[in-house]
């Protein structure tokens, strides 16, 4: 028998061999896709699939797009942007790097592109068929043809391994694949949390993933696997400079229950798998998790180039690394070490009545449902939030005719150890006959600020009007001339006015002023308010300002800003301080709140700082209006900082405040609504806080850092900086120990009605600096205390 010639085989078919080991199924193509969206610097990844991916594949991005000029050769072999010579390989950064993957699509299936750069005028349109373009249409041309398009890349992949009969039949199962798929989407979805994710069935109402641009990893993995799974994660950092990695993750804690192994691992942000990491994280939870439940593990490992050979895979699944052992056994201490600090106890959700089950009431009884929380919480920062308060939940509306007939149940009562007494919901009288926050006043510039200043300024600035409510808006004319002849009266020796003369506001909240103080007006309206119809009974006219529709902000950097302050939340926190009940003060710093059955000391002069910056960005160009009267002078505000601050020439310093506070004034007075008028003087400032006025002995600083230490050339950090040092104005700031006695009472009102209530129900992210800063401290937990006690 003679043995077979050998022969070269066609292209046609070595491009078929070729890639069918690289797009073995349709998840595959996807990964591919996805992975070069990702090179091109999408943040909006969007996947349509049609039977399992087998009929359609596609994917949409908003990245860069592909040059035009490169369309005739982007699905050939070999053909990439991301190599020139084989030493490349040992820093490579991106994804992809062969050039294969729509080469290897193309020959399996009808492709084509639609891209659009974002200089080019449209979208051009290409088809191609074993990595060649071909027309759209017999008798057509094959070149890109333009069309309309949005800027990045549209891929669609029709009828994959039409030309290969024997692998489309092993993959008939199109709901398998189509799971394949929705693990490699979510996947991508967890370890990329600032890029938006979208995974739908063509024709489907709903899309099954949805992850938003500025959602953490942590929300990512709750959205997909559930809150369940997510709380019961603990957060992994750590790092070993002898081998030049570094790596962090999410891990299962000691509570967690789960019947199939989650592993989800990414090496220099490859989704890949390997064999000895999976084994020891799995041999290690042996020894925690009960019999029977399989861990989550989410790790995102960063390892030099250098040491990684990413090229031993035909689909880049696996990749190798110098010191595999040595870097294992980091990963798997820093997860042993982790567990063991955690001391997380198991939830579990207690029904207290059968009625509760079928929706139904007895007699006027209302069913309870609580859930037992965990008693401590773990490593896991962003995502251990309590399931429920303890209290009652409200009862379920039900016919008494159908219920009657249905055996009632003694219901269990709640734990002492566990039971809550108070709710966050509740309001006292105090806070209703609270009326306008009066200004804090004091005897010094600032002194928290600076501590470079040696002594508080011997003539300190005294702008201390008192609020208007902006619902009460102007009165009558008697109202004013009371108003004048109040301020007529002769002011206290210690408080020496800045300004030579004093003029009067136009307004007064009470006939019985008793400070001598020039008046403030704050007003939710930019217009003169308008005069309502008198009132029959009283025979006066009252106004009422007339309020302005809510802006809707468009503008790039301020929704950068707010998914910025998003992203770094801490959820936990955030609840905390949402839904805590006030306790009462410690000193004129700190106060004690109660969250369910935990109490916790607050410095709240260091968290308002955090208040009034999130308002400032989140309210951005929505806020109410303080108007100062008489309206102070930015240059001598300017030079009294400047010589506070021991500037080497004041008054060349606070003519620079001057001019850049006017040269900006119709950009701050439409985004902040400070009003700075033609001869140099303030007019107004945001009221964020609905009537809280700011510290007044803080404006001349503000003035002079805004105007020195605030980046005015770039936009968005024009914005953070500005808002932080406005932030940083509003702060609150405690009285000094020679401050009038009335000052600390007027003070601590203003806390408890005004500052500590603007974190419940507001847009207030609490940051996990608030944590680093000592900010917020828990000092007693109930079910602890009756441990102590039972021990005694």
């Amino acid at each position: 028998m003679q043995p077979a010639p050998i022969r070269k085989l066609e292209e046609t078919v070595i491009n078929r061999i070729a890639a069918g080991e690289i797009i073995n199924r349709p998840s595959n193509a996807l990964k591919e896709l996805i992975e070069n969206s990702l090179d091109a610097g999408s943040t909006s990844i969007s996947i349509t699939v049609k039977d399992g991916g087998l009929k359609v594949l596609q994917i949409q991005d908003n990245g860069h797009g592909i040059r035009t000029e490169d369309l005739p050769i982007v699905c050939e072999r070999f053909t990439t942007s991301k190599l020139k010579v084989y030493e490349d390989l040992s820093h490579i950064q991106t994804y992809g790097f062969r050039g294969e993957a729509l080469a290897s699509i193309s020959h399996v299936s009808h492709l084509s592109i639609t891209t659009k750069q974002a200089d080019s005028e449209c979208a051009y349109k290409a088809h191609y068929a074993d990595g060649k373009l071909v027309p759209a249409k017999p008798g057509s041309g094959s070149d890109p043809v333009p069309c309309a398009g949005n800027n990045g890349t549209v891929i669609t992949a029709e009828d994959l391994f039409y030309n290969i009969p024997s692998r489309k039949a092993a993959l008939k199962n199109t709901r398998e694949e189509y799971n394949r798929i929705f693990e490699v989407a979510s996947r991508y979805a967890i370890h990329n949390s600032g890029i938006a994710f979208s995974c739908r069935k063509l024709g489907a109402p709903k899309v099954d993933l949805s992850t938003a641009t500025g959602a953490s990893t942590i929300t990512n993995i709750r959205q997909i696997f559930g809150s369940k799974i997510a709380n019961s994660l603990v957060e992994i950092q750590g790092s070993s400079t002898d081998y030049d990695v570094e790596f962090s993750g999410h891990v299962s804690s000691a509570a967690h229950e789960m019947h199939k192994t989650v592993f989800l691992l990414f090496i220099n942000h490859r989704l890949v798998e390997h064999t000895p990491i999976r084994r020891a994280i799995e041999s290690l939870y042996t020894s925690v998790l009960p019999k029977a439940s399989r861990p989550f593990v989410y790790l995102d490992l960063r390892i030099k180039p250098e040491n990684v050979d990413v090229n031993v895979h035909p689909t880049k699944r696996e990749v190798r690394f110098l010191n595999e052992d040595s870097i294992v056994g980091c990963i798997v201490d820093c997860i042993h070490s982790k567990l063991l600090s955690c001391n997380n106890s198991r939830e579990f959700v207690v029904q207290e009545r059968l009625q509760k089950q079928l929706g139904l009431t007895t007699d006027g009884d209302t069913p309870l449902l609580t859930t037992i929380a965990p008693s401590s919480t773990t490593g896991n920062t962003e995502s251990n939030l309590p399931t429920s308060t303890l209290t009652p939940a409200q009862p379920i509306a039900s016919t008494p005719s159908r219920s009657s007939n249905l055996p009632t149940s003694t219901p269990r009562k709640t734990p002492v150890n566990r039971a809550v007494r108070t709710n966050y919901k509740t309001l006292s009288l105090e806070s209703f006959s609270f009326g306008s926050s009066p200004s804090i006043r004091r005897n010094r510039l600032q002194t928290t600020i600076d501590n470079s200043v040696a002594s508080p300024p011997q003539n300190p600035l005294r702008i201390s009007p008192s609020h208007v409510n902006s619902s009460a808006g102007l009165r009558n004319e008697s109202d004013f001339e009371q108003a004048s002849s109040i301020a007529q009266k002769p002011q206290p020796e210690n408080i020496a006015p800045l300004f030579g003369q004093e003029t009067v506001a136009a307004a007064s909240t009470s006939k019985e002023c008793n400070s001598a103080q020039p008046v403030l007006r704050s007003d939710m309206s930019t217009e003169p308010p308008q005069l309502s119809e008198p009132a029959p009974a009283l025979g006066k006219t009252y106004a009422a300002p007339k309020p302005e529709p809510r802006v809707e902000v468009r503008l790039t950097s301020i929704l950068n800003l707010r998914k910025d302050l998003q992203r770094r939340a801490n959820s936990e926190l955030t609840q905390v301080l949402s839904e805590h009940s006030f306790v009462g003060f410690v000193d004129d710093r700190r106060a004690l709140i109660q969250y369910q059955t935990r109490l916790y000391m607050v410095d709240y002069c260091k968290i308002s700082y955090h208040l009034f910056y999130h308002r400032c960005i989140f309210d951005f160009m929505n806020y109410g209006r303080i108007i100062l009267q008489p309206a102070p002078s930015i240059h001598e505000l300017a030079l009294m900082a400047a010589k506070e601050l021991g500037d080497v020439d004041p008054e060349d310093t606070a003519k620079n405040v001057l001019s850049r506070f006017s040269d900006s004034r119709e950009m701050l007075e439409e985004y902040y609504h400070i009003r700075i008028s033609d001869i140099g003087t303030i007019e107004s400032l945001p009221m964020v806080i609905r009537d809280y006025s700011p510290d007044y002995d803080k404006l001349p600083l503000f003035l002079y850092n805004a105007a020195t230490s605030v980046n005015w050339e770039e936009e968005q950090q024009f914005f953070k900086t500005f808002t932080s040092e406005l932030a940083t104005f509003y702060a609150l700031e405690p009285p000094l120990p020679d401050d009038p006695p009335h000052t600390k009472d007027e003070y601590r009102l203003v806390v408890e009605h005004r500052i500590m209530p603007a974190f419940k129900g507001s847009s207030f992210w609490a940051p996990g600096s608030i944590l680093v800063e000592n900010s917020l401290v828990q000092l007693a937990d109930l079910p602890d205390l009756y441990r102590i006690f039972e021990r005694c």
